[in-house]
């Protein structure tokens, strides 16, 4: 299974991701089966431009949006349902 991660590199939202889901990885080995392709908006604008969000961080699966960051959200929401994605694409 492969995710393609969207983020910005000094958007605190993305670090927050990385560090929920390096704990979620420690926690649950098997989601580090789920490759991540990782794209930087700043750098990859032709491949953004393909996909339909407005935060970052964000995940697909294809075309399929599966998460959008909510700054809004705490970070335990934000690890609930990044938890939820892996354990969905893990089976």
């Amino acid at each position: 299974m492969k995710l393609t991660f969207f983020y910005l590199p000094l958007c605190p939202y993305c670090k927050q991701a990385r560090k929920v889901m390096a704990e979620l990885m420690a926690e649950h080995p098997e989601y580090k089966a789920v490759e991540l392709d990782e794209v930087n908006e700043i750098t990859n604008p032709g491949i953004v431009k393909n996909y339909d969000y407005y935060h970052v961080p964000c995940f697909f699966n294809g075309e399929q949006k599966l998460y959008e960051a909510d700054p809004n959200d705490p970070e335990d929401v934000v690890k609930s349902k990044l938890d939820d994605m892996f354990r969905a694409l893990v089976g």
